[in-house]
């Protein structure tokens, strides 16, 4: 809450930029490497677009319709992944993996409280776009199967950028609390550096479509947590969306 005191480009840039501190010093380049750093730039690029492009159109969305319909409607990227996956010969759907991920998209949408829409198609289009960036980026990394160390640190980086520029475009600058500078600095630190490194991981050496369904656990997790601390009421709808996603997860499985 304390990086909303800053406009959310402002946020993203800062957030980036300590995203791109942290993979940087994690990297550990070889003599093997040399090159490496070079032919990075390709997918560092397509990251980003995946990256800010995923952020820049969420919060434009949210211009038009409110943020928790933008979010419901960014949150078909899984369902996108597997189907691009599909129409690029990288998957084979069988029924039982089509039923995981549409009772994974439903338990999301029941524990993040969906509920009536706004009918607006510039809102729509571009919450689903949000979506389609992410989706459309996984799909590269199926194909273009380097190391992730590099490629992160620099989409990072260029999505500092990026967003830099999407703030000056679109907001005033607010000079950050050392709170909201804080705040800013864990989301990049965590989300963005950490968990899209993990991610690429899996994504890669993993069953990508199971992993796509299972993205659905994060807002089963973030329901769990908000019981556990006491801010949230354990309730028959959040058992109903936990048991769907969990499902979902056991559906969406392959037999190897």
């Amino acid at each position: 809450l304390r990086a909303l005191e800053i406009p959310e480009f402002e946020c993203l840039t800062i957030a980036f930029l300590f995203g791109w501190l942290l993979l940087t010093a994690m990297e550990k380049p070889s003599v093997e490497d040399v090159d490496e750093p070079l032919r990075s730039w390709v997918p560092a690029t397509a990251c980003a677009f995946g990256l800010c492009g995923s952020n820049a159109f969420h919060i434009l969305a949210t211009h038009f319709i409110p943020a928790a319909e933008a979010n419901l409607i960014s949150y078909l990227w899984p369902v996108e992944i597997v189907g691009l996956g599909v129409v690029f010969g990288l998957f084979v759907l069988t029924l039982r993996q089509t039923s995981g991920l549409v009772l994974g998209f439903v338990g999301a949408v029941i524990l993040m409280g969906g509920g009536a829409t706004t009918l607006s198609l510039a809102g729509i289009a571009l919450a689903f776009a949000s979506g389609l960036s992410w989706a459309a980026y996984c799909i590269f990394r199926l194909r273009w199967k380097g190391p992730a160390r590099f490629i992160l640190s620099r989409s990072c980086l260029l999505s500092t950028f990026f967003c830099a520029a999407l703030h000056l475009l679109f907001e005033s600058t607010i000079a950050p609390s050392a709170g909201a500078l804080a705040s800013s600095a864990a989301i990049g630190l965590i989300p963005l550096a950490l968990g899209n490194y993990v991610w690429d991981e899996g994504f890669r050496r993993g069953d990508s479509q199971l992993l796509a369904v299972l993205a659905y656990a994060t807002p089963l997790v973030s329901a769990v947590l908000l019981v556990a601390i006491g801010l949230e009421a354990c309730t028959l709808s959040l058992a109903a969306g936990a048991a769907m996603i969990v499902l979902a997860g056991y559906l969406a499985r392959t037999d190897s």
